[in-house]
């Protein structure tokens, strides 16, 4: 039967967002769903003989892990054996007897495998490991282009399934931090060629149809209220925002409280808040001062809307980050000589991009816009920013806290100013709402027996999952010992929630807290020398069975606690360099050693 899908009502009650993020999914529903399946198929149980298909994934911060599991479940909706597998769990398969293989991995560092994926890729990556000749994958990459080795660990994994005799059944996709789209097109090729690999297995079944301006597709399911999420950003109420840093510290760090009620969001401890920002009015206001064209106009954003220019790049656009890609496609409209010279190679590239932003172009490198949409057609979207949660919803029911510091640092004679942190710590007061949506973490949980003793190393921002952690941790009465490491600049001015942990402390929630104060003395101090202080005790705690948490700076705080860590059990613990290594990679197997490091 045919049947004609009503348009939406212009009163319907949705937010231009809502409402074009239905019009997407009804559109991309109706023209790409296969023929229904049998009532028995709709259980996820493979029919007809559909073959296997295996998604492995890499994930640091959640995202490659939620792309496998959704891509999986629709997967199994239409019928196929699909099976979701943590890279970390790979000896559980035996990957020359898999015919079907979906790798969705992430980039660590600077082209490293994310934490689960390391112990996989040196085995994956080592001489001798069988061949694959019978195995048919695709790969997709999740990136930042803002680094040097984008999507470097997809692209290694895509090099080795096919240097190990794999047939590449769609081409690798290499996505940026905005990756939904692209993953969406990556899963509709591969589906497609899925498709024709099991094209005789398919039960021909009758269905309905829908009619969307004029054209016939397949019958859809029914659609259910829009859930908050990413496509649907909950706009939540300010409760609370408050200075963590005491006058006259020039740092500025925020706690930052705000209301879930009625959202239907839920999170546990370790999980992370994204939060969609605004850009800096007064850098907006510069922009469009300088464009070369009239900027009165409005411009079509990528969710489809009409909005100001003005506007647009207030919310819409990255109007901050440059990269390569970019750059690439401002040396078309720009006739400058220097530029056009520096284009030819990789090292012309990076001196252009050094220390640079959109502004700066704007000034040095003048391009020949000819409209506005022109200019925004050329600019990233404005992407969420994710935080650590600072709250136990235990503790705080119906809402989610932050912490978050103020990022400023100069570059070519202008000061910088990051854009979601001065947002929040510049642009929100008491009563605003801000859109957020949540992501989980499940690389960073508390260890579900409380009665394990947990080690925190948390300096600056990265006290945050930790406070929420203690707040869990007497919530719910868990036994074990919790100990606590903490730094910043100066103790009389960055001493973070100073008062609750003292208040931990003496209701023995809290057992120990060893403070670094790296500013307060003619030398420094960071939290890893405190570990390397007290390594005798810290070894009787981890050889006991604690859990090693980090969370922070991943460029310097993140590999010196690790190697502190590392030389602690070798020394205490009798152990050689390559033992106490193991020993290491065998923490992060039990996950008692995680962490959450940007």
């Amino acid at each position: 039967m045919s049947i004609t899908l009503p348009e939406i009502p212009e009163d319907a009650p949705f937010t231009p967002e809502q409402r074009a993020w239905l019009h997407e999914y009804l559109t991309r529903l109706v023209t790409s769903l296969p023929a229904a399946a049998p009532a028995e198929a709709v259980t996820g149980e493979p029919t007809g003989g559909k073959p296997r298909v295996v998604f492995l994934y890499g994930s640091q911060s959640g995202n490659a892990q939620s792309l496998s599991e959704g891509f999986a479940e629709r997967l199994a909706s239409d019928g196929w054996a699909s099976e979701v597998v943590d890279m970390e769990k790979h000896a559980d398969l035996r990957l020359a007897d898999e015919r079907l293989l979906l790798f969705i991995t992430s980039t660590w560092g600077e082209g490293d495998p994310p934490d689960n994926a390391i112990d996989f890729w040196e085995t994956f990556s080592s001489e001798g490991y069988p061949r694959l000749d019978q195995t048919r994958f695709s790969v997709l990459a999740l990136g930042d282009t803002s680094y040097a080795d984008f999507c470097g660990m997809g692209k290694k994994f895509d090099a080795r399934l096919e240097e190990l005799g794999g047939e590449r059944i769609a081409p690798r996709v290499d996505c940026d931090v905005d990756y939904e789209d692209p993953a969406e097109e990556w899963f509709r090729v591969v589906t497609a060629k899925l498709d024709e690999i099991g094209k005789d297995a398919f039960l021909a079944a009758p269905s309905a149809t829908v009619t969307i301006d004029g054209r016939e597709s397949r019958t859809v399911e029914p659609v259910e209220a829009i859930p908050f999420g990413k496509k649907n950003p909950f706009p939540a109420p300010v409760l609370d925002v408050r200075r963590l840093n005491l006058d006259p510290s020039p740092r500025d760090t925020r706690h930052i409280e705000f209301s879930l009620e009625g959202s239907g969001l839920d999170y546990e401890v370790g999980d992370v808040l994204a939060t969609f920002p605004r850009n800096d009015p007064d850098l907006v206001e510069e922009i469009l001062d300088v464009l070369p064209f009239n900027t009165s106009v409005s411009v079509e954003v990528p969710d489809g809307r009409k909005l100001p220019l003005r506007e647009a790049l207030l919310e819409c656009y990255d109007v901050c980050t440059i990269n390569k890609g970019l750059l690439k496609k401002w040396a078309l409209l720009c006739s400058h000589p220097y530029l056009i010279a520096a284009m030819k190679d990789d090292d012309g590239i990076a001196t252009i991009l050094e220390g640079r932003q959109i502004i700066d172009l704007l000034y040095d490198f003048p391009a020949d816009f000819k409209s506005a949409q022109d200019f925004v057609g050329i600019l990233r979207k404005l992407t969420p920013r994710l935080y650590s949660i600072a709250s136990s919803p235990k503790a705080h029911p119906g809402e989610v806290h932050l912490t978050v510091a103020k990022v400023t640092y100069e570059s070519l004679g202008r000061t910088r100013k990051g854009v979601a942190s001065t947002f929040l710590c510049e642009g929100v007061e008491k009563g605003d709402t801000v859109r957020v949506f949540l992501q989980h973490a499940k690389h960073f949980k508390l260890p579900e027996d409380g009665a394990r003793d947990v080690i925190m190393v948390g300096p600056g921002t990265g006290i945050a999952p930790f406070r929420a952690f203690l707040e869990e941790r007497k919530a719910t009465g868990a036994t074990g010992r919790n100990w606590l490491f903490f730094g910043n600049p100066h103790e009389s001015t960055d001493f973070f929630y100073q008062d609750e942990f003292e208040l931990y402390q003496a209701e023995n929630v809290l057992h120990r807290l060893d403070l670094a104060w790296s500013r307060d003395q003619d030398y420094k101090i960071y939290v890893q020398d405190k570990i390397r202080e007290n390594a005798a005790e810290l070894w009787n705690w981890v050889s006991g069975g604690a859990h090693f948490y980090v969370c922070g700076d991943a460029q310097y705080m993140a590999p010196d606690v690790d190697a502190a860590l590392h030389d602690l059990i070798r020394d205490h613990g009798g152990l050689s360099q390559e033992e106490a290594a193991d020993y290491v990679a065998q923490m992060k197997k039990d996950k008692r050693y995680q962490r959450d490091v940007y």
